[in-house]
Parts: structure tokens; sequence; C-alpha cells
């Protein structure tokens, strides 16, 4: 079995990262679909729950290589 790790920016910080393209955490930005890093999320999590919206949740994996498989 073979794996794939996708390296970016995250949309928000700008941050180097690699994520699984299928479970990151991501906004649209001009109708494309963009990664956001871990931090972020973790940093606006208690902003939006403290605003009464859901916090953005993390998928297991999001943030590790993906299975050749799974692609």
């Amino acid at each position: 079995m073979s794996y794939m790790t996708v390296i970016g920016y995250c949309a928000n910080c700008g941050g180097m990262m690699s994520f699984h393209p299928h479970k990151v955490p991501s906004v649209t930005i001009k109708g494309h679909r963009e990664p956001v890093c871990r931090a972020c999320i973790e940093r606006v999590n208690p902003i939006r729950v403290e605003k009464g919206l859901p916090a953005i949740p993390i998928q297991s994996g999001a943030y590790d290589a993906a299975p050749e498989s799974e692609l």
C-alpha cells in the first residue's frame, strides 16, 4: 500500500502544512476549496462556540498522509 502527502499553505495564516485532501477542514475562496491548518481551527473554535456557532470538527487523519486507495 502506498500513501500520498499533500503539502500546501493554510488559507488563514499562510503556514505550510501537510494534509489529507478529502478530510482537511477548508474554506471556499473564489470557488476553490482551500485548506486550513489545525492551529487556526483550534484558535477559532472557542470564538465560534462563544458566539453560539458550532465548532469546526477536525476529522481523524485530516493532517496525515492519505492512503492511495482513498484518492
